[in-house]
């Protein structure tokens, strides 16, 4: 192993010996070291084993999360048993070769000098660290998001069907974890084709191959919820309660106790809690609908608060556990730099390389959904290692200008 090998070896082995020590530091275990049931995910992985379904707390079959996640942790708990241990474990490998592949992604779009600010960057990011310890779907949708990238720029340097059906069925994969990603795989696609076209490679076949695989697996899963609710959910049955709350919850309520007081007092919120899940999910669509057409200006208002809140340095005080000013130090002294690199680095790379579009498209693909559905930062973590290799050019083009401002 060479030189460069083995400071990618250390980077690498930090990264799983930070998410293991930060689960030690931060227990998030059960009682008896079993899996917490954050967002329903640990019981949906039960029923998927045992019944072969997703099924909620009455045994009924449910859409109330993706299947994507649950899927993992089914087939984590088929090998190792339900146990807190397991999932920190798997955390810990998923993180660690995020950034080995992260580093694969910075060298073949920036180069050497961005892979390991990235690189680094990703290993040791308080929020990736701290989501690792919890059994969270961020720290899998950050391995799928950097997988996807790194397979799409094998498909566009060795153009292939094969290739291209592979990229599709990770990109699959990850909207089927997270809907919110859904447009992020067209955008993958359109990105190629027009990569494609900057490097003077004909690559339409394989956006187009990309495209029809991409929507036929993600396509399984709306067939699925029509067969069992009779009708169409593109994503899970929580959809139109995020969108109608963001419009009847302020802001400044949102995340706090007020916020219970907003939902317990609005009709419609009541007239949801007597019907079935699917009907309330209509429900919230049709009149989070009508409020948007009477508001379009406040509509419009949400989104564009919804994304500044997406992208805040550090978060708004709220109880989080733990003490706000300490989170919010955390965030300024890596967010609050991160950030600002990020988007000197995304201006360098305005003109050049061509591969960087990718980049580009997965952000503005992934922030618009968000700021439709209403967003908190924890949202952004799968999109971090983007705002790392866009940092990491910054740095390194700052680095080279210093070298060599210093040499002439």
């Amino acid at each position: 192993m060479n030189a460069r090998g083995r400071w990618l070896s250390i980077v690498i082995a930090s990264a799983f010996a930070a998410r293991i020590a930060c689960s030690l530091l931060f227990p998030q275990a059960a009682p008896g070291g079993g899996v917490m049931d954050i967002d329903n995910y640990h019981s949906l992985a039960q029923s998927l084993l045992a019944q072969g379904s997703l099924l909620n707390a009455d045994g009924q079959r449910t859409a109330n999360r993706e299947p994507g996640y649950p899927i993992l942790l089914a087939g984590l708990y088929a090998a190792a048993g339900p146990r807190h241990l397991a999932v920190v474990l798997l955390n810990a490998v998923l993180g660690a070769a995020s950034v080995g592949l992260l580093w694969l992604v910075g060298l073949r779009i920036f180069g050497i000098g961005a892979a390991w600010s990235a690189a680094v960057l990703a290993a040791v990011h308080p929020q990736l660290v701290y989501y690792s310890a919890m059994p969270r779907r961020e720290t899998f949708q950050v391995f799928l998001i950097v997988l996807g990238c790194y397979l799409l720029l094998e498909l566009i340097d060795r153009p292939s069907l094969r290739r291209s059906a592979l990229a599709a069925g990770v990109w699959a994969f990850h909207a089927l974890t997270n809907s919110v990603f859904l447009p992020a795989g067209l955008a993958a696609a359109a990105a190629v084709w027009w990569i494609g076209r900057r490097k003077n490679i004909d690559l339409r076949r394989q956006a187009c191959f990309f495209l029809i695989v991409y929507l036929a697996l993600y396509s399984l899963w709306p067939l699925r919820n029509y067969q069992v609710f009779g009708r169409f959910i593109p994503g899970i049955t929580g959809g139109g309660s995020h969108l109608y709350v963001s419009l009847v919850v302020p802001d400044q309520a949102a995340g706090t106790p007020a916020e219970q007081r907003y939902v317990d007092a609005d009709p419609v919120m009541q007239a949801a809690g007597l019907l079935k899940e699917e009907q309330r999910d209509a429900l919230f669509y049709r009149e989070a609908s009508a409020r948007i057409r009477r508001h379009p200006g406040e509509f419009i208002r949400r989104m564009v608060q919804s994304g500044i809140k997406l992208w805040r340095p550090f978060p708004y005080e709220r109880d989080y556990g733990m003490d706000y000013r300490f989170i919010r130090w955390v965030s300024i002294f890596s967010d609050g730099w991160i950030l600002p690199a990020a988007l000197l680095g995304m201006f360098l790379s305005r003109k050049r390389p061509p591969e960087a579009l990718l980049l580009s498209s997965m952000l503005i693909a992934i922030t618009s959904a968000y700021m439709v559905f209403w967003a908190v930062i924890r949202y952004r973590v799968p999109l971090m290692p983007i705002i790392f290799l866009y940092a990491g050019h910054a740095i390194s083009s700052a680095g080279r200008r210093i070298v060599s401002r210093t040499e002439g």
